[in-house]
């Protein structure tokens, strides 16, 4: 079952009432049947989401928030829409989040006698923002780190000497906060610049979305084929703000 979108942002200015909706496409020959629930969630500094149980972060929605409904039914290859909705007659100075999951009913198939059960379980992340919150961020730390080491391929032993290992490669971390008031979803780039401030090359920084107040370590490969010799390498970031934000730090390549 297709699942669209994956997140909505619903902003309560102007109505006592915001409402928005997500749809469940059943493209297979038989009818689906789900249940709908909430949890809460965070996201750790590396980017994973964290799930947790509903109403303990402090940071959901909470009663503001329904939906409906909480049991569907979807016949072969039609679609249902399901419904959210927000009472913004409560006091909302701050941007809550939460996340529907939509989860099938299990199947059942047989392997050889035995019984086997799958799950499939998609989640739609919800934002819910007042109006007149701040967007803003900064990068707040910058350093050179050996990258994750790849991993070796199978070998068979010979008598021959074990070649020495490769240098390990480096990455960029990037430290940002995002110190605004409404989640984000930034990019960005990384220049190395030679001591003379000329461009030697430049790095693309994937988009990535940071929650607010919180942190994001972002990794990026420092290029293989960059030149020997001393750099400065500027991070910038780009969150939809007025302004880019940057860092840097000192590099020497060998």
């Amino acid at each position: 079952m297709l699942v669209d979108p994956l997140e909505v942002t619903m902003l309560t200015a102007g109505a006592s009432r915001a409402s928005a909706s997500f749809s469940l496409q059943n493209t297979s020959d038989r009818p689906v049947q789900a249940s709908i629930t909430r949890q809460d969630w965070d996201r750790q500094e590396n980017g994973d989401n964290r799930f947790l149980a509903a109403g303990s972060s402090g940071k959901s929605c909470g009663a503001m928030l329904s939906v409906s409904p909480l049991s569907i039914r979807v016949e072969p290859h039609s679609s249902r829409v399901v419904r959210l909705a927000v009472q913004t007659d409560a006091a909302l100075s701050r941007e809550c989040w939460d996340i529907v999951f939509v989860e099938e009913v299990p199947q059942r198939a047989a392997t050889k006698g035995n019984s086997l059960q799958y799950i499939f379980r998609t989640g739609v992340k919800v934002y819910v923002a007042p109006p007149g919150l701040t967007r803003d961020g900064a990068v707040e730390d910058m350093a050179v780190v050996d990258a994750p080491p790849a991993k070796a391929a199978a070998t068979t032993k010979t008598a021959s000497a074990v070649a020495a290992p490769a240098p390990a490669k480096k990455q960029i971390a990037i430290r940002f906060h995002n110190t605004g008031g409404m989640h984000l979803l930034a990019k960005g780039r990384l220049e190395f610049r030679r001591l003379d401030n000329t461009l030697a090359t430049q790095v693309p920084i994937a988009e990535f979305p940071t929650l607010p107040g919180a942190a994001r370590k972002v990794l990026v490969d420092v290029p293989s084929d960059l030149a020997a010799g001393d750099y400065v390498v500027l991070a910038l970031i780009d969150f939809g703000g007025a302004e880019l934000v940057a860092g840097q730090i000192d590099y020497q390549a060998k």
